[in-house]
């Protein structure tokens, strides 16, 4: 048992900064012109899973934070600017192939270099520096590696050689600015689950049979080898994402697709034990084995997860505990991520869910970087009109390259996402910066703490507050339960939120009215979230409340 005695801390803390400027269209250099400052180059350090914590090679617990860069090596067409549809015509496979019997093969790679010029420069990774995040999640598919085997639809030309060329790129220029990259491998040969974003979209979930197909398995399987080898030495890429989203059209992931994670596991631990091996789920906790079933060492699991916009803010962090909780409660004993999620268009539902991952030790990264639209789904929006984006049957070749230019970040159609306006206005991009950046924090232990916060005491309506007329001791208990929150005790009452957020201490209501989240922050100072209201304790005059929506400005109570 741990005691401690605590003391009322300060409690609000300043706004998040203002919305930044957006940069506008960088000029062409000339030969009068110095050359662009290279960025001063950061030495990474290689990451293993350890337990359930990420560690560097010298022993700091590192959490990755940031995003995702989707879009770049596969297009989703709602996203990336292409006329939208979900048949089979309209997948990047598919593109691909009508590019090219429309312009030849060479004419198609110059267009997709210059879609992804544009999609992603310096600009973008200026960005990402700027927010501070130390991650981002690279989408690829087969198709980045082996243009060869998008040439027939019998993969006649796949596998006999791969072109680490955009990949390198990439990794190279995130290490110089002290991102890790990783690898997600979006897109297996012939689509591990059928959807647009495999980059070859399947009618339905019936026709995905990559499960059964050994040649596409095996392709995959000798793609990650290649990858492994490649990178073995390379500590600035964080972990190797062996299958996005792998149930079939959406579908959960069971035994049959846990075999197949175990060879991909193999092909990559042929050639490398030091990176991390991340392995998703689709769509819960309960949807992956335990890791020591297959013998899976150095490995982080990986999950998704889109509530929906429609949600209340309470109902958004009840989901969003639920959906942790279901997963912790597996005790799987490794590093858990969520790789891809969005909060919508709620600052309260950003600022809930970045702080909960955050306190709950979980490594992120949104979804996404970029989008083609008018919406928080990504940072940096593109908000061009219907008739700017790419029809690939009938828009002739310069009107596509026109097209692609549309999308560079600091051109006239590049915003960077905010909500609010005047000087309630908020980016996307603070807001990351604000969690990306904020200090690692712990889970007090279970136990008793003596605090003697000379004002603070039960009142007779048995709410929790001060008053400079009372002066005694109370004892505050902290019981941690294996998931879902733990319960307070104070002077022998227990916490819970009662009406219009009130902090009561007697016998609670309903059961989740009386669940908090303990947070220890960096400074050894405990802070509670309700798990009602999602809200942190705040000191409303002479009384507690439950209303605080990010823990700076909150009561926190701090060690002596």
């Amino acid at each position: 048992m741990r005691i401690r005695k605590l003391y009322l801390a300060a409690t609000v803390v300043a706004a998040t900064a203002a919305l930044a400027a957006c940069a506008g269209p960088v000029p062409p250099n000339t030969d009068n012109d110095p050359p662009p400052e290279e960025p001063e180059v950061v030495a990474l350090k290689q990451l293993t899973a350890d337990g359930d914590t990420v560690k560097n090679s010298d022993g700091e617990t590192i959490l990755l934070r940031g995003v995702n860069a989707g879009g770049l090596f596969v297009t989703e067409h709602w996203m990336t600017g292409f006329v939208y549809g979900s048949s089979p015509s309209n997948d990047f496979r598919s593109l691909t192939q009508t590019f090219i019997s429309r312009f030849g093969e060479e004419n198609t790679k110059e267009l997709w270099r210059e879609y992804r010029d544009n999609w992603w420069s310096d600009a973008d990774f200026e960005i990402c520096e700027r927010m501070g995040i130390n991650c981002i999640r690279l989408p690829f598919t087969y198709m980045t590696l082996d243009f060869a085997a998008v040439r027939d639809n019998d993969y006649a030309d796949a596998g006999k050689a791969y072109d680490f060329t955009l990949l390198d790129d990439f990794v190279e220029k995130a290490a110089a600015r002290g991102i890790y990259t990783i690898l997600d491998m979006h897109g297996a040969y012939g689509s591990q689950n059928g959807q647009d974003h495999s980059g070859q979209i399947i009618g339905s979930a019936s026709d995905v049979g990559f499960y059964s197909d050994e040649r596409m398995m095996k392709l995959t399987a000798d793609m990650w080898t290649a990858i492994a080898e490649h990178y073995v030495d390379n500590p600035a890429v964080a972990g190797y994402d062996i299958l996005n989203e792998p149930g079939e059209k959406a579908g959960l992931t069971s035994e049959r697709h846990f075999e197949c994670f175990d060879m991909l596991y193999d092909a990559i631990r042929s050639k490398d034990e030091k990176h991390i091996v991340i392995i998703e789920s689709c769509w819960d906790g309960k949807d992956l084995p335990k890791p020591e079933t297959y013998g899976w060492e150095n490995c982080m699991y990986s999950f998704h997860h889109y509530p929906g916009d429609k949600l209340t803010v309470n109902e958004h962090g009840t989901s969003w505990n639920d959906k942790l909780d279901g997963v912790e409660e597996q005790k799987f004993g490794l590093p858990l991520q969520m790789g891809e999620f969005t909060n919508y268009g709620s600052t309260e539902k950003w600022d809930y869910t970045l702080d909960l991952m955050n306190r709950r030790g979980w490594h992120w990264t949104s979804w996404t970087y970029k989008i083609w639209g008018n919406m928080p789904w990504g940072v940096v929006n593109i908000r061009g009109a219907n008739d700017q984006k790419v029809n690939a049957t009938n828009d002739e070749y310069a009107d596509i390259l026109a097209k692609f230019a549309l999308l560079r970040t600091g051109g006239e159609a590049s915003k960077l996402y905010a909500f609010g306006s005047g000087e309630n206005t908020r980016s996307l991009e603070s807001i990351i910066k604000q969690y990306a950046t904020a200090p690692l924090t712990d889970i007090p232990n279970s136990g008793e703490y003596d605090f003697t916060v000379n004002e603070m005491y039960v009142t007779a309506t048995d709410r929790l507050g001060v008053t400079t007329d009372y002066n005694a001791r109370r004892t505050v208990k902290i019981t941690n339960a294996a998931v879902g929150g733990a319960t307070v005790t104070v002077g022998g009452k227990q916490m819970y939120v009662g009406a219009g957020g009130a902090v009561m201490c007697g016998t609670p209501q309903t059961q989740s009215s009386a669940k908090f989240d303990a947070v220890m922050t960096a400074s050894g100072e405990i802070a509670f979230v309700s798990r009602s209201t999602c809200k942190y304790l705040r000191l409303a005059g002479e009384t507690f409340v439950a209303d605080a929506t990010t823990i700076s400005e909150a009561c926190k109570f701090a060690a002596e």
